[in-house]
């Protein structure tokens, strides 16, 4: 206790903070990849149902082609913002992009610390464990009572729900243009490049011009940084 109280912060959050929640991060990551067999063990053990090898391989290849680039996507784009623990929370809780990285993002926001520091990433993971359990409650009262809520909104305010998902991807887009502004000069007019070629012309798809957008962002900002343009972000 006595060495804990003299460590500074930034020694607690390398030396005790980080190695705590890799330990347990991939621990309950290990957990969810077992668990998510379950089911398929019990339709094969219990009920015989079995695909054929062919089948699981044919399978198999389609989902790795469609969700392989993803791999390596995700983890870099959002690190940044949700850090090291609240990329293991977010990661096996799901629904990332459109929950998990906004509120990761408003609540270190709110309470004023910079993405990407060790007080971003404490404050991250406070903003991630709370979407999780309201999302959690939510959803369970959605699976109970769904219906019944539905049947008391008016249809015109449920056909607007399918543009939420949209309107949130724009608000944190505005968000982060106008937190660095220097480097959405680059990444917003590199995206819609990417996405523009991709759909013009066929050559790829728009998982590889997410790809184009997230790794020529990181290096065409690194080039600059290193020219110095982008000290002063604001």
């Amino acid at each position: 206790m006595n060495e804990n109280v003299s460590m500074t912060k930034e020694e607690i959050y390398s030396k005790d903070y980080i190695p705590y929640s890799i330990k347990y991060g991939r621990m309950t990551s290990l957990i969810g990849v077992v668990a998510s067999f379950v089911p398929l063990i019990v339709l094969a053990l219990v009920f015989g149902v079995m695909p054929t090898a062919k089948a699981i391989a044919a399978a198999a290849a389609i989902r790795i082609s469609a969700c392989l680039v993803y791999y390596f996507i995700e983890p870099i784009s959002f690190q940044p913002v949700l850090g090291i623990p609240g990329t293991y929370m977010a990661f096996l809780s799901g629904n990332i992009s459109n929950l998990r990285v906004p509120c990761s993002s408003v609540a270190q926001q709110a309470a004023g610390v910079q993405e990407g520091t060790p007080e971003g990433a404490v404050i991250s993971t406070v903003g991630v464990a709370v979407s999780v359990v309201v999302n959690t409650t939510i959803l369970t009262i959605g699976v109970l009572l769904g219906q019944q809520i539905i049947s008391m909104i008016p249809a015109s305010l449920v056909s607007a729900l399918v543009y939420l998902v949209p309107a949130l991807y724009g608000a944190m887009l505005m968000q982060m243009v106008l937190y660095a502004p220097k480097i959405a000069i680059i990444s917003v007019p590199l995206s819609i490049i990417a996405l523009a070629v991709s759909k013009m012309t066929g050559w790829f798809d728009s998982s590889v011009a997410i790809l184009i957008s997230v790794f020529g962002s990181i290096f065409i900002g690194r080039a600059l940084m290193n020219t110095g343009w982008l000290d002063d972000q604001k």
